[in-house]
């Protein structure tokens, strides 16, 4: 038997890691490990889109603007286009946190956490009915850290992987 799961509300985790487990998602992590070679991240600049492959629908780059003030959005993968609705690139958080704040304030909250500290992390959750206009009821995510070598994070790489609403899980 097949069923449609949908939460009532939103919930998600703050992982390490090591505990993620959606394939793209790891592979992201480990392209960016290996572009780390030996420093704390990358530079924005060792980040070159056509050299992730099929990969790139999973990545989502992000500027920091103003010390944190902002962000924008400057490439989103075309599998997560349909599980917002629109391509964003180009927009700002600021425009997210106006429109869906819950939502938004949730991304800067992780965007904020990885910016200062300079460390990677991993994220997933459920999205429910709460969250309207989101077409994914599951996702998993690598926020990682890009900059200049002894300097602050002045962008962060995202590798994301969603499962759309509707999507059969086994009952």
């Amino acid at each position: 038997m097949v069923a449609f799961w949908e939460p009532e509300e939103s919930s998600g985790e703050i992982i390490s890691l090591e505990k993620l487990e959606a394939v793209p998602v790891l592979s992201g992590v480990a392209h960016w490990r290996s572009l780390c070679a030996g420093r704390r991240f990358p530079e924005r600049a060792d980040i070159e889109p056509p050299k992730f492959g099929p990969l790139l629908g999973h990545v989502i780059l992000v500027k920091v603007l103003d010390d944190g003030a902002d962000y924008e959005y400057r490439l989103v993968g075309e599998t997560l286009v349909p599980g917002f609705n629109e391509n964003f690139a180009g927009r700002r958080l600021s425009q997210i946190v106006a429109s869906a704040p819950k939502f938004g304030l949730g991304l800067r909250m992780l965007y904020d956490m990885v910016r200062t500290s300079g460390e990677p992390l991993g994220y997933r959750g459920w999205v429910g009915k709460d969250m309207k206009g989101a077409e994914f009821v599951y996702h998993e995510n690598a926020l990682l850290p890009l900059g200049p070598e002894g300097g602050e994070v002045d962008h962060l790489l995202i590798v994301s992987v969603i499962l759309p609403r509707g999507t059969a899980v086994p009952a």
